[in-house]
């Protein structure tokens, strides 16, 4: 890089990114294929959100955030240790049936002892991945196990409009409860590029995606969505804003409007795409269902886009 005063973020290799079908030819994959097609709904109950970003014309990234229940989390002790292996599958099935595309992982969980054991149950397991799919609508189920009988399963409809590159856009909707400044998650980051994933980072922020939507009025809750402006590269760029709306789900109304927010902070020079972070203000919202909607637009007046995405306060 030849550009002063920029902070570079690369992997050091590119031939040791984990693969997205960890569980390919695995025999734990056919038992998931089956715990995903069958009827049984598994007795471990998991949240998952899956908002979309697009990285090409018609092609998505999807972020799964999963919300897992520690306590369906099976564990073996061996001598003063507990460990545990956690295998998962999802699918994304067109709607004749095939599939769009799939993933697969391995998560090997490692304690020391009873007390950190013991710290583990107290919240839930959250996991995050990422797989790219066409635009299209689909189901997306995805099912999960640590060994035993247990198993939990969850699906959530999902619909990547048409996206050609070339016209104003804007991504699917994250969800967040968690919110730090990048210098305190370097080496989390590390390991996410290494992975050959995608933070969700706003202006060296970055947003954590839940995969459960329920806020307690404690919470930090944020949003992060991604405005796709292609004329920021022309000798006129537009000014580009977005207003985030929270409404009540049952009666439409409107709890609570942003206005309209610039994002020129938010754009980089000569880049069509556009991380935006809002707070979402859950403090200030009585116990209920919503609906945060979030509209952009640009200065040429032809450009509007809007998206959803339901919450609940409790």
């Amino acid at each position: 890089m030849e550009r002063g005063g920029t902070v570079v973020r690369s992997r050091s290799g590119y031939c040791n990114v984990k693969p997205i079908d960890v569980l390919a030819g695995n025999p734990t994959e056919k038992e998931l294929e089956g715990r995903v097609t069958g009827s049984a709904a598994g007795s471990v109950k998991a949240k998952m959100q899956a908002p979309f970003f697009y990285t090409y014309p018609n092609t998505a990234r999807v972020n799964i955030a999963l919300e897992i229940p520690s306590e369906g989390v099976n564990f073996e002790k061996q001598k003063k240790k507990f460990r545990s292996e956690l295998n998962i599958l999802g699918i994304a099935y067109k709607t004749d049936g095939s599939v769009g595309g799939r993933f697969s992982d391995t998560i090997k969980l490692d304690l020391d002892n009873k007390k950190e054991l013991e710290a583990f149950k107290e919240q839930p397991l959250h996991y995050e991945n990422q797989f790219e799919l066409a635009s299209g609508q689909y189901t997306l189920k995805v099912a999960f196990s640590s060994g035993g009988e247990s198993f939990g399963k969850v699906e959530v409809p999902l619909v990547i409009d048409p996206f050609d590159g070339k016209q104003f856009g804007l991504s699917g909707v994250a969800l967040s409860k968690e919110v730090h400044p990048v210098g305190q998650l370097e080496s989390g980051m590390d390991a996410e590029l290494l992975e050959g994933r995608t933070p969700l980072v706003v202006q060296n922020m970055q947003i954590i995606p839940t995969g459960d939507p329920r806020f307690k009025q404690s919470d930090a809750g944020a949003v992060y969505v991604e405005i796709y402006e292609p004329a920021l590269a022309g000798p006129n760029p537009p000014i580009v804003g977005i207003e985030l709306r929270l409404l009540d789900r049952k009666t439409g109304e409107a709890k609570q409007s942003s206005g309209l927010v610039n994002v020129a902070g938010a754009i980089r020079t000569g880049n069509p795409v556009i991380p935006v972070g809002l707070k979402l203000a859950v403090a200030t919202l009585p116990p209920g269902s919503y609906k945060a909607e979030l509209k952009a637009m640009d200065s040429t007046g032809h450009n509007s886009v809007a998206r959803t995405a339901d919450f609940e306060v409790e």
